[in-house]
């Protein structure tokens, strides 16, 4: 059985899909979700968010967020959120050695956080990208 979920970033509605499970990376480890499940709010990390769409598994790269789910739809919040599918491999690339260099030149523990941070977004997409075979 299916379910709608939304994929929203601060722009909108990034996709809206049918699917027939969502799995989520929490700090808890991977959580399954199904039609019919409990209202419940999961917090999410960095990490790759799994669906079943028509029978085919769809795979997106989140840099954290929060995911809703009531009444058999799921609302997947996040500052970025993009199909594994379409990840620009040469800009995580430079995405990650510009807040290396950031990192090794922050002198305050906030420009630290904020340069660690996008360093796991860009790995996140790189590790993705390989694993998926994107070029």
């Amino acid at each position: 059985m299916r379910f709608k979920t939304d994929l929203v970033t601060y722009n909108g509605i990034y996709r809206s899909i049918e699917t027939e499970k969502l799995n989520l990376p929490t700090s808890e480890g991977r959580r399954t979700i199904l039609a019919n499940h409990m209202p419940i709010m999961i917090p999410l990390q960095i990490g790759i968010i799994e669906t079943e769409e028509d029978n085919v598994l769809k795979h997106y790269a989140i840099n954290g967020g929060v995911m809703y789910f009531k009444d058999n739809v799921a609302e997947i919040v996040a500052d970025s959120i993009v199909d594994v599918e379409e990840i620009d491999v040469e800009r995580a690339l430079k995405d990650r050695e510009k807040n290396e260099g950031k990192l090794s030149k922050a002198r305050r523990e906030n420009e630290r956080i904020r340069a660690r941070h996008k360093i796991e977004v860009a790995e996140n997409l790189l590790k993705a990208a390989e694993k998926y075979h994107i070029k």
